[in-house]
């Protein structure tokens, strides 16, 4: 892994993508950089024949890269707004032309409505366009509407009201084109360019690393910004395409199923895959304060996918725990290292500072940790019945200090849980190092662990 270690600390530790082709159809903020799979992939001496999983996929930044390159790639996915990204990025059958057709015949059919809108927030015009009547039957036609004002979205500025109405005025016309018998793979990646620009250009929404309600913006011109997402997936496609005629991509199947990483062999076997897998490339949650669902809550709320309290947590349930506010009472991971004294001692640590607080959900603190690494440990575990033997593994993981500052290592620990299970640790590669964001000053590791299975 030399040769590896000495490509990543050679300037190479940035967090920004190399190549945004197809990747910034859609960005999750937490999201690594391409650059690093290509690396793997090239450690790896992985080839087109070959199977790779990305059990933590996100919105797919492995499953491209392994595209690009005509090798097969599997993603588990447990939140369906990530897992629906990477269905759109990694399906390049979509005729561009025609994608930019449907886009542009919704736009040019809305475009009065949405202009009406605008005026109609401007104190000037406010008078003159009466949209009442139009807002209203917005609201009757979109449950995901009704939900976004009845949950205090709207109310607490996530939106203001001018991007709101023409973003669901948008989203009620690209549901409508199922019922125009328009294929279903293309209406994916208008929904998906939907959700995009609601973070990018709608939404009143920053990230700074929590999101939060910024500045308010007034209006926004959604349809623009629409217009130039799906012309850019498109343009990407034709790239793809051409490359792929040229015979420069080889073909590969891409396969993205939404499902609970702590259970792979589970997941699997439910959606009727048996093949080995080869390699596992991957970035987990990491141990530390942050919620996956509220970083895309405004995309779960418009896409229907979250409509209340249980849908939510239907969704949270399925993830490895790693935060506060995923965490429920029957939950019981922490039972696999019960054990193991690295955890323990981390989790004993947390038990004595929160001892005399009565703040918020400090007191759940101690129980994150060993349920976040009891749920990395149930998925190592079923992990080895799909791996084949030799087969070798990288988690992009990260060191954490969010909890009253107690120091986890991450990798350090998940390497500890590796080698209990039965795999062998070939390296652990420092990718970055930053400052942590809890005031401690102290630098941050954020670590490849490298992996095999005998």
């Amino acid at each position: 892994m030399v040769d590896t270690f000495a490509r990543i600390q050679a300037g190479r530790e940035r967090q920004q993508l190399e190549s945004d082709v197809i990747h910034d159809w859609y960005r999750f903020v937490l999201a690594y950089p391409d650059h690093l799979v290509t690396e793997m992939l090239e450690q790896f001496e992985a080839q087109p024949g070959d199977v790779v999983l990305d059990p933590f996929c996100g919105t797919g930044t492995t499953l491209v890269e392994c595209k690009k390159r005509g090798i097969d790639a599997i993603g588990i996915e447990a939140n369906p707004v990530c897992r629906l990204a990477s269905q759109v990025k990694s399906n390049w059958d979509i005729e561009p032309q025609r994608l930019r057709e449907v886009s542009q015949t919704i736009v040019e059919r809305i475009t009065p409505q949405s202009n009406a809108l605008a005026f109609s927030s401007q104190p000037l015009f406010e008078d003159i366009y009466e949209v009442d009547g139009l807002k209203e039957k917005l609201l009757d036609d979109s449950p995901e509407a009704r939900y976004f004002i009845s949950s205090g979205m709207l109310k607490r500025g996530w939106m203001s009201e001018a991007p709101f109405y023409k973003s669901v005025l948008l989203l009620d016309e690209i549901k409508a084109l199922a019922a125009k018998g328009i294929d279903g793979a293309l209406i994916s990646a208008l929904m998906i360019a939907l959700a995009s620009i609601l973070v990018e250009t709608a939404a009143n929404v920053s990230f700074g690393p929590e999101i939060y309600v910024s500045g308010k913006k007034e209006d926004a011109n959604v349809l623009q910004a629409f217009c130039e997402k799906v012309n850019k997936m498109a343009a990407d496609l034709e790239v793809v395409r051409e490359l792929a005629a040229a015979d420069e991509i080889a073909d590969s199947n891409i396969q993205v199923i939404e499902g609970d990483a702590r259970v792979c062999d589970h997941v699997l076997r439910e959606n009727g895959i048996s093949e080995a897998v080869d390699f596992v490339i991957t970035s987990p949650p990491y141990p530390t304060e942050k919620d996956y669902t509220r970083q895309t809550r405004l995309e779960l709320v418009f896409l229907g996918y979250v409509h209340g309290r249980k849908s939510l947590q239907r969704v949270k349930k399925t993830m490895v725990r790693s935060h506060s506010k995923g965490i429920y009472k029957a939950d019981n991971d922490g039972r696999y290292v019960a054990d193991v004294p690295e955890v323990q001692a981390i989790a004993d640590e947390l038990r004595e500072k929160v001892a005399d607080k009565t703040y918020g959900f400090a007191k759940v603190y101690p129980r994150i940790i060993e349920e976040y690494f009891g749920g990395m440990h149930r998925h190592l575990e079923s992990l080895l019945p799909v791996l084949r033997s030799g087969g070798k593994c990288a988690y992009v993981v990260g060191d954490q200090r969010t909890y009253l500052r107690t120091y986890t290592p991450t990798g350090e620990i998940l390497a500890l849980l590796a080698e209990r299970l039965g795999y062998r640790v070939l390296d652990t590669l420092v990718w970055r190092v930053r400052k942590g964001t809890t005031g401690s000053g102290k630098a941050i590791k954020e670590e490849i662990v490298i992996l095999q299975k005998p």
